[in-house]
């Protein structure tokens, strides 16, 4: 394959993957993995096959994932292996209608099959770090809130 050709199948798997969370269908979201891929999600055991791939979307979505974006930072391959840096954005949906946003970064490496399809072999994600002075890992969004106050640091009065 050719370097415009191994990016375009990389592309179209990655738009498929996003395509399929954004509209909550785990089954279609779990053909961009390997039958035998690896998932690594953050503080849980990794999730070894596509079965158990799409039951972990699938728990996701029942939990209130809506949607994700990816923004893919470095793409780096040859012709069988590949692997990709980026950040991510997941949108979650809080039974009480609050909008939950979780941002981090990704690592994917991405396979060639034997069939020319590029897929997920292994993918890796971790929400990046809030400043020291900030504690939680998401922040809730609701549209009719104010705009937060900055806080500065120093003394508490």
């Amino acid at each position: 394959m050719s370097r415009e050709e191994i990016e375009a199948a990389i592309l179209q798997s990655r738009e498929a993957f996003i395509e399929a969370v954004n509209r909550g269908d785990a089954p279609a979201a779990s053909t961009a993995y390997a039958s035998d891929a690896k998932l690594v999600p953050p503080s849980a055991d990794v999730v070894v096959g596509r079965d158990a791939i799409e039951a972990f979307w699938q728990a996701g979505f029942d939990a209130g994932l809506s949607g994700v974006e990816l923004e893919p930072l470095d793409l780096r391959y040859d012709e069988r292996m590949g692997y990709e840096v980026g950040g991510y954005e997941l949108c979650l949906q809080s039974p009480d209608g609050d909008r939950i946003i979780d941002r981090g970064m990704y690592l994917l490496l991405h396979g060639q099959q034997d069939d020319g399809r590029w897929l997920r072999a292994v993918e890796m994600f971790s929400p990046t770090a809030l400043p020291a002075t900030h504690r939680a890992r998401h922040i809730t969004v609701r549209e009719d809130d104010p705009p937060p106050t900055p806080r500065r640091a120093g003394r508490r009065k």
